[in-house]
This record gives structure tokens, C-alpha cells and sequence, in this order.
């Protein structure tokens, strides 16, 4: 009964995720938010899918758990892959959504606070590559079990 690689290649992009969502919440610096009134609603979108990121990430490291703990080895990871190839497209918007108020921040307050959006463009741009990894993983699944499968290709021939 082993742990399933998609399972466990995705829960560390996952964790990496998390650490960097973590970087860029704590890189918003408040001097920022508090003084500049005009483009507050950009920062406020940068916290609702930094939230959403994280809740959606520590969901479905839970969820790989409990499907786990309780299908066993004839797991079929079909429905698992659709929600994750959504939900990584998903948070791949989102993120370049992010990289670019970071970058047209930076570039606006280069002097005041403009290193700080820099590396948040930074870390959004590395969380995009890493869900772009998780989309990839979970896409092959799909792709492999459902498409390219030989058993499944002449299964339903003599049925008409």
C-alpha cells in the first residue's frame, strides 16, 4: 500500500507553496498599505488569494490524507485530478495576477517601498511555476490513466 507519487510530489509543491505565501503576506509592507489610500483595493487582492492559496492548500494536503487513509491501493484519482488541474489554474491566475500589481507597485514606489514588491513579484512568480508543477502532475494522471490506457482503449467495442 504505497503512497501514491502524485500524492506525495504534489503535497511538497504544496508545502512550498505555503512557505512562499507565507513570504509575500509578511512582505506587504503596512507603512505601504496605511499610506497610500488610492490603490488599497490592489492590496486587499493580494491578501484574498494569498487566503485563498493557503486555504486551499492546506485542504488538499488533508484531503490526499484522508483519501489515503481511506481507498487504500485501488484508489482512482480521476475526480481528485480534475479539482487539482481547476483549482491549479485557478491559483496560476491568481498569482500572475499578483506578479503584476507587484511589479506595477515597484515600479510606482521604487523609492519608498519599491524592494519589497520587487520580491513579492519574485515569490508570486515562483508560486506560478510550482502550481504550474502541480497542474502538470495531476494533467499526466489524467492523461495517462484515461487516455493513453490500453485497457481502457478497446473495453467498450462489442457493446453496440
Amino acid at each position: 500500500m504505497a503512497f501514491p507519487y502524485q500524492f506525495a510530489a504534489c503535497g511538497a509543491l504544496k508545502v512550498l507553496i505555503i512557505l512562499l505565501t507565507i513570504a509575500v503576506i509578511c512582505l506587504i509592507d503596512p507603512r505601504y498599505v496605511s499610506t497610500y489610500i488610492s490603490i488599497n483595493y490592489e492590496i486587499v487582492l493580494m491578501y484574498i488569494i494569498s487566503a485563498l492559496t493557503l486555504l486551499y492548500c492546506l485542504i488538499s494536503l488533508v484531503m490526499y490524507v484522508l483519501m489515503y487513509r481511506a481507498s487504500g491501493e485501488d484508489m482512482s484519482l480521476t475526480n481528485c485530478s480534475l479539482a487539482e488541474v481547476i483549482f491549479s489554474g485557478a491559483g496560476m491566475i491568481g498569482w500572475m495576477i499578483i506578479c503584476g500589481i507587484a511589479a506595477n507597485i515597484s515600479q510606482r514606489t521604487i523609492l519608498e517601498t519599491g524592494q519589497f514588491f520587487g520580491w513579492i513579484g519574485a515569490c508570486s512568480g515562483v508560486n506560478f511555476s510550482l502550481f504550474v508543477g502541480v497542474l502538470a502532475i495531476f494533467a499526466l494522471n489524467i492523461v495517462n490513466d484515461k487516455i493513453l490506457n490500453s485497457e481502457r482503449k478497446y473495453r467498450n467495442v462489442n457493446r453496440y
